[in-house]
């Protein structure tokens, strides 16, 4: 099953509080760890057992892409706003969590290429369009699902991955 996993998607987050609503993030796993990345720099397959296409470590200008200033995230490179994730193995479980303008959509692939699903947050909504306002965090998780070989991710609006666990 997959849905965001957060109680409250729809509550604003004061800047003195979003630290622990960042990493209050349910049964997920510590996960990735994109600040050993430089910035700029390509990812494909930095990371055991999962790799990247159309993807790049940055540290954000945009105070709404970030929580933490000089933290790094990725980002698809190129136009489209897309990004795949792979896992050499299938796995059953797998949690994404980052900010858009947008919601972001979610393409489940099999190792066969059959697409398992597609998810997007539709009702998903964002309570201040200030310039400088944190956008909210948006958690995409996968459960008891079989043989997730591919992710696909992408959205109508430039996005940036803070985490993600496999």
């Amino acid at each position: 099953m997959l849905a965001p996993n957060i109680s409250e998607v729809n509550r604003p987050y004061a800047a003195d509080t979003l630290e622990a609503d960042v990493f209050n993030i349910a049964d997920a796993s510590t996960g990735l760890d994109f600040q050993d990345l430089a910035p700029l720099e390509m990812v494909t397959n930095q990371f055991a057992e999962v790799s990247f296409a159309c993807a790049i470590a940055l540290i954000p200008s945009n105070p709404r892409f970030v929580a933490k200033s000089g933290r790094r995230v990725l980002m698809p490179t190129g136009n489209d706003n897309r990004l795949s994730i792979a896992q050499d193995d299938g796995v059953d479980s797998f949690c994404l969590w980052g900010r858009c303008t947008q919601p972001m959509i979610l393409k489940v692939l099999e190792s066969s290429g059959k697409v398992l699903q597609i998810h997007s947050d539709r009702g998903f909504r964002w309570p201040d369009s200030s310039e400088t306002t944190l956008l909210p965090l948006q958690i995409l998780k996968l459960e008891n699902m079989s043989n997730i070989a591919m992710i696909e991710l992408s959205a109508d609006a430039p996005f940036v991955v803070e985490g993600m666990s496999v």
